[in-house]
């Protein structure tokens, strides 16, 4: 019952997040383009750049999903452990944002690491060996896929924030689980790509990926029950 109510409260708290990050990451842009300016250029106020930014709050009846998701996964508290199922509801808050905004909030990407360690370190009964290797081969995988993508490619292959989530997780999973939920999310990406192209008759300009790697991990949880 308390983490019932909890949930409650956290889909408030989430709703507000998704509202004001748009705000936050301006914010932060300002600063950054108010300290390259040089004094003798006229300069945007805070009030003008929000304005003129691309980046402003969206409202959906989908951000409503919060209010069925999160107490859903409070029904699970039986079967999984505490971790899990925070980082089950940091996983619905991201993806909703990476679906409204195609970012990522690494603050909770951070704590999905933090929690997937807490769980590693006292619920799971694993070798340690086996998810360390997973973290680090994840880890070394996706450095290189950048370094790739950027040097080589000349192009972006996958976001940086989705790349991180997939090293947050990685202690969750052994290694082939990992290569698993990899090949479900891109699998998953493709077939939303595919049906929204039969239905409009026209191509995704962008894909937001975190529901698919929340919803691949969310696979892989269910598997481990």
């Amino acid at each position: 019952m308390i983490l019932f109510l909890f949930s409650l409260c956290l889909v408030y708290w989430f709703k507000l997040e998704i509202a004001q990050f748009p705000t936050k990451i301006n914010q932060q842009l300002y600063q950054d383009y108010a300290s390259m300016i040089s004094p003798n250029l006229p300069n945007l106020s805070l009030a003008e750049f929000l304005a003129q930014s691309q980046l402003q709050a969206k409202s959906s009846y989908l951000i409503n999903l919060f209010f069925i998701l999160l107490p859903l996964i409070t029904f699970w508290q039986h079967h999984l452990s505490l971790p899990i199922i925070f980082i089950l509801f940091i996983l619905s808050y991201l993806s909703l944002l990476d679906y409204f905004y195609y970012l990522t909030d690494v603050q909770y990407v951070a704590i999905v690491f933090i929690l997937s360690l807490w769980q590693l370190l006292f619920y799971d009964n694993v070798f340690l060996y086996e998810r360390l290797f997973s973290l680090f081969i994840t880890t070394l995988f996706f450095l290189l896929f950048h370094l790739i993508s950027q040097f080589i490619l000349k192009r972006e292959g996958l976001g940086i924030g989705d790349m991180l989530l997939f090293i947050a997780i990685s202690p969750l999973f052994s290694l082939e689980k990992m290569i698993e939920l990899l090949l479900f999310a891109c699998v998953f990406g493709l077939l939303f790509a595919l049906g929204y192209f039969l239905w409009t008759k026209r191509k995704i300009a962008r894909l937001p990926f975190v529901p698919f790697i929340s919803l691949s991990t969310l696979i892989g949880i269910v598997g481990k029950i």
